[in-house]
């Protein structure tokens, strides 16, 4: 619904802003450890709007990786938004890669809200759904470069380079770093 804002930054507190977008201003919740920005910087971000019973929250993410991801969070049963962006927040995207490759709930279970068993939950359940997005990647990839007019072989070998120095990389991702040459 609202994919992503553009603006300036008028305030910053403690892990939200509040951006000036075209006279309006948004209050955003986004992981400012991140980020390094001050008031009057033009910033733009990735957003995902959220709508309870409790209030409408916005939040906003620097890459796009860190938006799908707290999306996929939000999906494990009874993890709200404010839990995914604790999670986010508190780990970073590569410290919840690293807890997913490890197979441990323990980093995730020291975030505040978060007991053992939710943490054994989430684990579970985002190992399944980002194993299935990361084995359709590199096949999405491979036709993406077909149709860019790499040959099969090539394309196999260059995205294998690519996916040696990354984990989690969606076919978009993979695309852009293979066309830099990463």
């Amino acid at each position: 619904m609202l994919e992503s804002i553009r603006g300036q930054i008028l305030s910053i507190g403690e892990e939200r802003m509040t951006i000036d977008v075209n006279g309006f201003g948004l209050e955003v919740n986004t992981p400012l450890k991140n980020l390094s920005c001050k008031t009057g910087d033009e910033i733009s971000l990735h957003t995902h709007l959220s709508i309870t019973q409790n209030g409408i929250e916005l939040y906003g993410f620097k890459e796009r990786k860190g938006r799908d991801l707290f999306k996929t969070i939000i999906k494990v049963p009874n993890v709200g938004p404010k839990t995914a962006f604790c999670i986010i927040s508190g780990l970073g995207i590569e410290g919840i890669k690293k807890a997913l490759e490890n197979n441990d709930p323990e980093p995730i279970s020291r975030v505040k809200g978060i007991g053992s068993k939710t943490a054994k939950r989430i684990i579970l359940e985002l190992k399944d759904r980002l194993k299935l997005t990361t084995q359709k990647a590199p096949q999405e990839a491979r036709k993406a470069l077909m149709h860019l007019g790499f040959l099969a072989e090539e394309a196999d070998r260059s995205i294998e380079k690519v996916l040696k120095g990354s984990a989690i990389l969606t076919p978009e991702e993979i695309v852009e770093r293979v066309l830099k040459g990463s």
